[in-house]
Formats: C-alpha cells, sequence, structure tokens
C-alpha cells in the first residue's frame, strides 16, 4: 500500500512540475498565446481526456487521504464479554507505560508513541537515559519488562518496543568517602 502511494505521489509530483514549467513558459510569452486554450479546446468531448483527468484526480485524492484521516488508533479492545466491552484508551494506555518505565529505570522526558500490527502493539519510546549503566543493557530490560508488563497488565500482545535515547544524562553523586 505505501509503495502504491508512492508511485502516485511521484507521479503526481512529475505532473505538477510539468504543468508548472508549461504555465511558465506559456506566462513568459515562449509558447504560443493558443496554446493553453487550444490544449483545451482539444480535450472537449473526447472520452479519453476524461478518463485521465478522471485517473490522475483519483491519484491525487488517493495520496491526499491519508493526511484527512486519523492512523493513530484511539483505544484497544481488552475483553469481550456477554455484558459489553472493555477498551483502553491511547492515552491510558501511554500513561501506564510511562510510569512503569519511569518506575523501573532513570529515563526521563519519555514520549510513547503506539502502532497497532498484525502481530500485536508495537511501542515506541523516546527519552533522557540517566547514567551510569549499560545503556545496551538498560535497554534491553525495559523493552522485556515493558513487554511482559503490558501482557499481564491489559492483556495487550506487545509485538515490539523500540526506544530511542534522545540524550543521556550523568549522575551528579559526590563520593561517599571524602579524605
Amino acid at each position: 500500500m505505501k509503495i502504491i502511494q508512492n508511485i502516485f505521489s511521484f507521479l503526481i509530483a512529475l505532473i505538477l512540475i510539468v504543468l508548472t514549467i508549461t504555465l511558465s513558459l506559456y506566462s513568459f510569452g515562449l509558447l504560443s498565446a493558443n496554446f493553453i486554450p487550444d490544449l483545451i479546446s482539444s480535450s472537449y468531448n473526447s472520452w479519453q481526456a476524461a478518463v485521465v483527468y478522471l485517473v490522475f484526480l483519483l491519484m491525487a485524492l488517493f495520496v491526499i487521504y491519508p493526511y484527512f484521516t486519523d492512523r493513530k488508533f484511539k483505544s484497544t479492545r481488552l475483553l469481550s464479554s456477554e455484558s459489553g466491552d472493555i477498551t483502553i484508551t491511547i492515552s491510558a494506555l501511554s500513561n501506564l507505560i510511562k510510569d512503569r518505565v519511569r518506575e523501573k529505570e532513570k529515563f526521563d522526558d519519555i514520549k510513547v508513541k503506539l502502532e497497532e500490527q498484525e502481530e500485536g502493539l508495537k511501542i515506541v519510546l523516546s527519552g533522557k537515559l540517566t547514567v551510569p549503566g549499560d545503556l545496551p543493557a538498560i535497554s534491553e530490560n525495559i523493552q522485556h519488562d515493558l513487554k511482559s508488563y503490558i501482557k499481564q497488565t491489559t492483556g495487550i500482545q506487545v509485538a515490539k518496543v523500540q526506544i530511542r535515547i534522545d540524550d543521556v544524562k550523568k549522575e551528579n553523586k559526590l563520593p561517599e568517602k571524602v579524605e
């Protein structure tokens, strides 16, 4: 789906380039004064031209459509029973993740991005990490802990947890013994 959208985006951009070059040349007087009126009149009562224009319109709508839709899911179902459904909002799930990460590690200014995938939830964390510590080990600990914690508390399967460390801060601790 993304490949088709990229192809359509490329074609729409190419058509826009040709159109602006043509109009610029027409405006500067480098094309004949009758070029655009002749082009428009030649497409009158031509079903082939109409089909081409409609295809361009559909491609443009296909490219623009994702900008007007919200791809983020607002909530996800936790449990369905005969009494009804139980759902959790994305903001509640995001807060749950932030609280768990802050509780376990010294990770500040946390930003959480959630994406629904077929194999489960994808969590993308970013923030500032306070060291000392082994960054890969801390990151892996956060990944494993979050996967099991979210599965245990909400029942939602987590496909992957990606971590982006935006900044590393050092702890400012003085030595305990000063001689």
